[in-house]
């Protein structure tokens, strides 16, 4: 609703200012108020065809307009038509050389055209101009990593973290380079980082993966009711089967998801405790009491629960690890 009462505002504000008599300079900003709000507009909706119309009619009117060639040509990448995308924004950023923002969509366009050199050129030159424009900065890193430049671009990276810690594709990315560069304490806690903010998604189950390569079971990938969902340890105070507040919330999303699930199979939990079977057996039942406490409507005979007094063998590729003390789960489909 927000955006509907914006985009009125904007055109009866315009359609009040288009009756005027302007003078020369005062079209020309009318002009460039125009074409943000309206580009805007198509950009923040989505309606890039509709962009495309509106912005070709106005070149027609005024073909040195560099809004209406940055916007045009942001709406043609939006719609996969990177060559004429591309067109655009280099005469948008011949008609203003010293804007950032049209830099680096240029470079972005150049990625679309596969020309990775320029691409680089056009997040160098934005730097130059705005050495704290994220994006630039971000792109240019995306940009050093494919070429291998692994140094270069953490560097990249952990200056957009400086600003932006949360940044999905930078925490994750940041996580592989550390990776190849050997650098596995620091891969480790890197990917933890981004499962701290992230857990739902391909690229959290590929740093959970990773995590496991690198000998750290903080974070498991478990196939559950038909889907792999990454899943942070189950924990509990030392000594004890008191569940630690992380670990409740790590219940609370498994809980929920076995209640909307439109299934009678039961959900296998094993605990595995290295030389103390009383223990494994305290926790495991903790677990399922705090899930039928919790979840009134999840029928005690969807969770099972086994425990052991072996240590865990899990094998991640040619590689075999043994957790002392571990749960694992089988979810049902």
């Amino acid at each position: 609703m927000k955006k509907v009462n914006a985009a009125a505002t904007i055109v009866l504000v315009l359609t009040l200012l288009a009756g005027c008599t302007f003078n020369k300079a005062v079209k020309r900003q009318y002009d460039r108020v125009r074409n943000t709000a309206v580009g805007n507009y198509y950009i923040d909706t989505g309606n890039y065809k509709a962009g495309i119309r509106s912005f070709s009619a106005t070149l027609k009117e005024n073909s040195e307009d560099p809004k209406a060639h940055y916007y045009l040509g942001r709406c043609y990448l939006a719609e996969d038509q990177p060559k004429e995308g591309l067109n655009h924004l280099q005469k948008a950023v011949k008609l203003v050389p010293g804007n950032p923002d049209y830099l680096f969509w240029q470079g972005v366009a150049y990625a679309a055209n596969n020309n990775p050199k320029m691409e680089r050129k056009s997040y160098l030159r934005a730097l130059a101009i705005d050495d704290d424009h994220l994006q630039a900065r971000c792109y240019l890193g995306h940009n050093q990593m494919a070429a291998k430049e692994y140094t270069a671009a953490l560097y990249s990276y952990n200056r957009v973290l400086k600003h932006w810690p949360t940044h999905p594709q930078v925490l994750y990315n940041r996580g592989l380079i550390l990776k190849k560069l050997g650098r596995t304490p620091e891969e480790i806690t890197a990917f933890r980082l981004y499962l701290e903010s992230y857990t739902t998604g391909a690229h959290a189950r590929k740093a959970a993966y990773h995590l496991n390569e690198a000998g750290d079971f903080g974070y498991r990938n478990y196939q559950v009711g038909g889907r792999m969902v990454t899943l942070r340890k189950i924990e509990f105070e030392p000594f004890t089967a008191i569940l630690t507040k992380e670990s409740k919330k790590t219940l609370d999303f498994l809980g929920n998801m076995l209640v909307r699930q439109r299934t009678n199979s039961p959900c296998q939990l094993i605990y595995y405790q290295k030389n103390n079977l009383a223990l494994a057996e305290a926790r495991v039942k903790s677990i399922k009491k705090y899930l039928l406490k919790k979840y009134s409507r999840l029928p005690a005979r969807r969770i099972r629960i086994s425990w052991f007094k072996s240590a865990e063998k899990i094998k991640i590729g040619k590689k075999v690890y043994y957790q002392g003390e571990s749960v694992n789960l089988f979810g049902a489909r």
